[in-house]
């Protein structure tokens, strides 16, 4: 395994027996599962707690369950850059290298499944499969990130919320989640940290997409009028 994957898709275990499990863990077999999910446990966190930091030593693996936890490194001017927001199911992080090279935080209320990742690594061992679902793991984020790039690039700045809120419903409806309006719940910060804006330049950009009619703002959320009409001012 590589050093880190971070935010990749790592079905979250299952808070009942009701509950099913996917992505990597629908590829488990029943027993596996039971066994996988008496290594780990279920952590709840409020808004900004951190999980970890960067640098410090890596002793766990963390998958999301409920909730939003915001990934971010922190350059040496104490400036930060989110690159991922996870969502439920989102692996944090898998570390090999003995210290975390992100650090990640709860963007509000969020429970997190973390296991050692000794045990994760002796559990992982003895299951080849379960090796070539990280591998596959890692592929995806890997073009993910390379599509993030390419989507974001050297847009302007009304382009750049225009694809982050495009890609946050779809991520968010994949899940199920209802979109309409789309829930936001990271703050205007978080997305200017994600995005390499200023917090006056993404207040400044959403006011203008909504007096153009593209998006309606409202507590928490951000409705999407009209797709062609969120995409028109990035075409203008």
């Amino acid at each position: 395994m590589t050093k880190l994957m971070a935010a990749s898709s790592f079905a979250a275990p299952c808070a009942n027996a009701a509950a099913q499990p996917g992505g990597f863990l629908s590829h488990l077999g029943a027993a596996d599962l039971r066994q996988l999910m008496t290594l780990g446990e279920r952590v709840p966190y409020t808004s900004q707690d951190v999980l970890f930091t960067q640098g410090a030593p890596a002793g766990k693996c963390f998958s999301v369950v409920e909730g939003v936890v915001g990934i971010y490194r922190t350059e040496c001017d104490n400036r930060r850059q989110i690159t991922s927001f996870a969502l439920p199911g989102d692996i944090l992080e898998i570390a090999t290298q003995g210290h975390h090279e992100v650090s990640a935080a709860a963007i509000g209320p969020a429970v997190v499944w973390e296991i050692p990742r000794e045990k994760f690594a002796q559990f992982a061992s003895h299951r080849p499969y379960v090796l070539n679902e990280i591998v596959a793991l890692m592929a995806t984020e890997i073009a993910d990130a390379h599509d993030k790039m390419f989507s974001l690039g050297r847009r302007a700045a009304e382009e750049k919320l225009i694809v982050f809120l495009t890609h946050w419903r779809d991520r968010l409806a994949r899940l199920g989640r209802d979109v309409d309006p789309l829930p936001v719940p990271m703050s205007r910060r978080d997305i200017a940290d994600h995005l390499g804006l200023t917090v006056e330049t993404v207040c400044r950009t959403l006011a203008k997409l909504e007096r153009r009619g593209a998006i309606e703002i409202l507590p928490g959320r951000i409705r999407l009028l009209d797709t062609e009409a969120v995409a028109a001012p990035a075409l203008a």
